[in-house]
């Protein structure tokens, strides 16, 4: 959640983005100089998403801070065994360090995600009991405050939630820390699909903070999926490139962006840029392929796009290859290629088992192969 330090002439892009009318004539996106990631140091790799480079930098950590670094590294990038070993080593080091409590907290709720009812259980209580021991380190811990609303918000009456208390949370955070504070505010509503008090609550983090990025992707995602507003999207998108130029996840935004206006020669344009800059992130690929499929729009060139996305290890906190592979398929189907598709559903769901709608389609697209089969062999046809 640290915002980067950044260069004077950035600050100010910032808020002229922010000043302007919110229809942009263009967003004039940021030179980056090549091996500028390299220059990152490993907690500003984590921070940004670069958790393929900095799985490598800390390939063998010496220090509990490093354990820390890595299993927050290891949870992006989906390895959750490893991340709450990790998590914990730390924590056995220092267990007066709040921020160690936080992360064995986010791996157990991560863990609670895809385990049977009794094991969830027992993740869930112990990412409460390691949020309320980090609470109780540092009050001013806004990841465990964070931690603890999402608790409540989430959690079955049965192990203590309580809606209102989420609420609470959230405005006493806005109170001590208004950018942060109502940014999670925000991301509270939407849960709640209560979207014009996110927008707000948005709105309100940014003036507060104009280059908080998790702030500004959010609101760029809101006019792409809640509130669909292009001009807007866009906007906000330019402003999260700018606000923080090494993150492919802000590259990604503005592709997205103008896939919504149907200017794919700039999406094209923004992810070419965006791979030079970090071969490593090819999410805006992702975002054009989703894009194309969404829209019916560049079926075929999107093909090319998601395998592109496909071709290397995904890097961490971006769509999973299972989706990627579903979207693939769909993609594909689009252009009459069943038994091309076919094998992309299986590969998903052996990936990710409950893709239910994913086995569906695979039964469908499998019947209606058949059924094409045995038209070409003129063959009697099932009814």
């Amino acid at each position: 959640m640290r915002i980067l330090p950044m260069r004077i002439v950035m600050v100010w892009l910032a808020m002229t983005c922010l000043t302007a009318s919110p229809v942009l004539a263009e967003c004039r996106v940021p030179e980056l100089l090549p091996g500028a990631i390299s220059h990152l140091s490993t907690p500003e790799l984590v921070d940004t998403g670069h958790y393929l480079r900095a799985e490598k930098a800390l390939e063998a950590p010496q220090t509990p801070r490093d354990q820390w670094l890595l299993s927050k590294t290891k949870a992006a990038l989906g390895k959750l065994d490893e991340a709450i070993t990790l998590a914990e080593a730390a924590l056995t080091a220092e267990p007066n360090n709040a921020a160690y409590h936080v992360q064995v907290a986010a791996v157990s709720g991560r863990l609670a995600e895809k385990a049977n009812f009794l094991k969830k259980l027992g993740y869930v209580r112990r990412a409460k009991q390691e949020l309320d021991a980090a609470a109780a380190l540092d009050t001013k811990n806004t990841e465990a405050q964070w931690g603890l609303m999402m608790y409540f918000f989430a959690a079955p009456p049965l192990v203590g939630g309580d809606k209102a208390k989420a609420l609470q949370i959230g405005e006493q955070l806005a109170t001590e820390v208004p950018d942060l504070g109502r940014y999670y505010q925000g991301r509270l509503a939407a849960e709640l699909k209560e979207l014009d008090k996110a927008e707000a609550f948005y709105k309100q983090s940014v003036g507060e903070n104009p280059l908080l990025f998790d702030t500004i992707s959010a609101l760029a995602m809101h006019y792409m999926r809640a509130k669909a507003d292009q001009p807007r999207a866009e906007r906000w998108a330019c402003q999260a490139v700018h606000s923080d130029p090494v993150r492919g996840e802000a590259w990604a935004l503005l592709a997205r962006a103008y896939t919504m206006c149907g200017c794919w020669d700039k999406a094209l344009d923004v992810a070419q840029k965006a791979e030079a800059a970090d071969p490593d992130n090819l999410a805006p690929w992702f975002a054009l392929g989703e894009a194309a499929l969404e829209r019916g729009e560049q079926t075929e060139p999107a093909v090319d796009w998601l395998k592109k996305y496909l071709s290397r290890p995904i890097e961490g906190n971006q769509p999973a290859e299972a989706l990627a592979r579903v979207h693939l398929a769909g993609l594909l189907a689009k252009s009459g290629k069943l038994s091309a598709a076919i094998p992309e559903l299986q590969a998903a769901i052996e990936l990710d088992s409950s893709l239910d709608t994913a086995k569906a389609e695979l039964k469908k697209l499998t019947a209606e192969l058949k059924k094409t089969e045995l038209k070409k062999n003129g063959e009697p046809q099932p009814k």
